[in-house]
């Protein structure tokens, strides 16, 4: 009874604290909130709600399974998974990091016996689009999107040689392998779920950005960041928990350039929240977690092996250019937005119907 007691006072006093700090800190939380929902606009959206809508279309309609399949084909030495699973874990490697766990989640649903596999495959289904990284970290950190592409081909490089050392000594299991493709099916109500899906998830992705930078500036006000800043490592803090902080780190080093590399391998705290958020429980994540550690680090050799076999070199880029800002009149946001609220307010409307 004691500790229930102590528990609720200090869950009472923390509360009280926190609620004292959004209010005396209110300007800058503001601010942190206003820069995740630019981040979210004008990087966020356009490099993942395309390929998240094109994803689930293409795999729902059976086009991926062809797609692939000469890849497949190739590496169905290594590979122990099915057509479909084969292209899922293609999909991810340049849809970004939620194309894997959705797609995986999506199949698992309707194949619950794969529900293992899943586990092991989402450990390297897990990449960050080459657009985001491209401009996370290529133009915002360096000004230079070779950079970005570097840091791009090192985490699925990383990804692949993963996934090849997890299923190359595994016994193929030829309940799987026994995957007939279907045939290839098309609708409108295909497109429109798979809006519907891509909206509910950048909603995720987006609402635990700005919940991530505003902790970030929590942290600062209430003095954690200072004790990170006296080694020079709170912007790689701000990076590791929201990766797309990777911007602060602006500056001219080959080890910045593999510290990137890793960092947008791991994915930072952020996405692997939303990750577990997407799994909606029906994947477990321990074997994903303990992955990242490992695959970061290849990445990061891989980037080292990369700057050497191009000759690239960081230290050599002189002007930074800026990275390109969000337009008023910029007609892509403006049809991500529109189509957003279209399902928001279409799935308000039907709520409504059910209701009365």
């Amino acid at each position: 009874m004691k500790r229930t007691k102590t528990f609720a006072v200090i869950a009472s006093v923390f509360a009280f604290a926190l609620c004292a700090v959004l209010v005396f800190d209110a300007q800058k939380i503001i601010e942190a909130s206003e820069r995740s929902v630019y981040t979210c606009l004008s990087v966020i959206i356009p490099s993942l709600f395309a390929f998240m809508v094109f994803s689930q279309i293409i795999t729902s309609s059976g086009i991926a399974d062809i797609l692939f399949f000469p890849l497949y084909k190739i590496s169905k030495f290594w590979f122990k998974g099915n057509r479909r699973l084969f292209s899922i874990f293609m999909l991810s490697l340049i849809g970004g990091y939620p194309i894997g766990i959705k797609l995986l989640k999506e199949y698992t649903a309707y194949n619950k016996n794969y529900t293992a596999i899943a586990k092991k495959m989402l450990c390297y289904c897990y990449c960050g689009s080459p657009a985001f990284i491209i401009q996370i970290a290529g133009l915002s950190v360096f000004g230079s999107s070779f950079a970005g592409l570097i840091i791009y081909l090192s985490n699925i490089t990383s990804c692949v040689i993963f996934a090849v050392l997890s299923n190359i000594f595994e016994k193929r299991d030829l309940s799987i392998d026994k995957y007939t493709p279907e045939k290839i099916s098309f609708s409108l109500q295909t497109i429109v779920n798979s809006i519907n899906s891509a909206v509910k998830t950048l909603g995720i992705i987006c609402g635990t950005i700005v919940a991530f930078n505003i902790f970030i500036e929590i942290c600062d006000y209430i003095g954690i960041l200072n004790i990170f800043k006296l080694f020079n490592l709170d912007k790689f803090l701000a990076a590791f928990l929201e990766i797309s902080n990777l911007s602060l780190l602006k500056g001219v080093s080959g080890n910045t350039l593999y510290a990137c590399s890793m960092l947008t391998s791991f994915g930072g705290l952020c996405i692997i929240l939303q990750t577990a958020s997407l799994s909606g429980g029906k994947i477990k994540l321990k074997k994903f977690i303990f992955a990242r550690i490992p695959i970061a680090l290849l990445s990061g050799l891989m980037c080292r092996f990369y700057s050497f076999l191009f000759g690239f070199s960081v230290e050599s880029i002189v002007s930074f250019p800026a990275v390109p800002m969000l337009s008023d009149v910029n007609p892509l946001f403006s049809v991500c937005i529109i189509i957003m609220s279209y399902i928001i307010i279409k799935t308000h409307g039907d709520v409504s119907k059910s209701a009365k």
